[in-house]
């Protein structure tokens, strides 16, 4: 899987919708690939890059399972669902691509969780360890034991 560089902005001023550990509600506009969906938030469109996973490219060079963790994002969020956007203080606010960073949850399940435990994302840590680390963690562990998405399809990660 090719590794994608995040330089997260600790310092970085909030942007009044935005605070540290705040939850914030968007609408989804529509999702980009496995661990990004755009957003409507506060009037702006927004990109989201969830916080503790990565999943297979699909653009610069399809990865093998990111087609399927792409897909597996479409059937977990569609445009126009209200999902909840969770700031993580551990955490920048946005990365290089001036994505904001957050952990989604739609109807009370964490999207990235679910990624991970269905074995088409693995946990990415970058810089400082994250809240949910424990439960991605063993969502991962689960999903490697039971040779789910990634771990069937490709070999894992």
């Amino acid at each position: 899987m090719a590794a994608v560089a995040l330089v997260w902005a600790a310092g970085a001023p909030a942007d009044g919708v935005h605070e540290r550990g705040s939850r914030t509600t968007a609408i989804v506009d529509h999702v980009a690939d496995g661990d990004t969906i755009e957003v409507v938030v506060g009037g702006r469109e927004e990109y989201i890059r969830f916080i503790g996973i990565d999943t297979p490219e699909v653009y610069d060079g399809v990865e093998c399972g990111g087609r399927q963790a792409s897909a597996l994002m479409k059937r977990m969020v569609q445009p126009g669902d209200r999902v909840t956007l969770v700031r993580d203080p551990s955490q920048g606010n946005r990365d290089t691509y001036e994505r904001l960073l957050r952990y989604v949850e739609f109807e009370g399940r964490d999207l990235g969780q679910r990624q991970v435990s269905k074995g088409w994302a693995s946990v990415y840590v970058f810089d400082e360890d994250f809240a949910r680390l424990g439960p991605y963690r063993r969502a991962a562990e689960g999903a490697e034991e039971a040779n789910r998405g990634a771990w069937r399809r490709c070999g894992g990660f």
